[in-house]
């Protein structure tokens, strides 16, 4: 009889666990909130050759019909001799439909660390994901996992009408240039839906260097989606997305 009892009660915490959400996997690589306050060591100097007419550690610039105000936020090492300066660029305008900008400049320097004096080999002033009202990006990582040349991770977003939704670009840091790989959903939610399952967010968990990257997802439903690289270098989603869009 007892043994009974212990059988009816296990069979009863099944569906309990059966509808558990699953513990999220963890991101590939590390992920960071942009701090546009904080000042990277050993930019300064790589900042004012980017920015020649910088103001300490912060740059006005005009592109095009708007104005940004740059800050340093990395050191990117792209191989003995050069890095990837990377800033984040925040538009003067704060209406919805005013973006920022995330910049790279490739500084070329002795051999070893990063270290004086820099020499200016390129510079990009509109790379990555920027948010709406005069946001750059918003979210950082970098890796050398996904590509043979370090990918820069960035994600930005915003809301319309109660629906927020974010997106990360992977921007890989090649020898010519940056060239952006991947664009990729990693937010969704709904504040004017009164649906439990209104909400999703995703981050890269697994990879085949070179060929494809997995994001998982998490929330209203825990499922992975897949991205596959194709012969022009850039990683793609086959089919749709289970991701809302706003």
């Amino acid at each position: 009889m007892k043994s009974f009892v212990i059988a009816c009660g296990l069979a009863a915490l099944v569906p309990a666990a059966a509808f558990a959400q699953a513990a999220p996997k963890p991101s590939l690589f590390e992920i960071s909130d942009v701090d546009r306050d904080a000042v990277p060591a050993g930019t300064p100097a790589a900042f004012y050759v980017a920015f020649p007419n910088a103001d300490r550690n912060e740059a006005a610039r005009q592109v095009g019909e708007d104005s940004f105000s740059f800050v340093p936020l990395a050191f990117i090492p792209l191989s003995d001799t050069r890095v990837a300066l990377v800033s984040t660029g925040a538009n003067d305008c704060t209406g919805q439909a005013c973006s920022g900008l995330n910049a790279v400049h490739y500084l070329d320097h002795p051999a070893g660390e990063p270290r004086y004096p820099f020499t200016l080999s390129g510079e990009w002033l509109d790379v990555g994901a920027a948010g709406v009202v005069g946001n750059p990006a918003q979210r950082w990582g970098w890796t050398r996992a996904i590509a043979d040349a370090p990918v820069l991770y960035t994600e930005a977003g915003g809301t319309w009408q109660g629906r927020s939704c974010g997106y990360a670009v992977l921007t890989e840091l090649k020898e010519a240039g940056p060239v952006e790989v991947a664009r990729i959903p990693v937010y969704f939610s709904d504040a004017s839906s009164d649906e439990a399952a209104a909400e999703v967010e995703g981050t890269i968990t697994a990879v085949e260097k070179g060929r494809s990257l997995t994001v998982s997802y998490r929330g209203s439903g825990a499922f992975d989606e897949t991205y596959r690289r194709g012969p022009d270098g850039v990683f793609r989603l086959q089919g749709e997305s289970r991701v809302p869009a706003c």
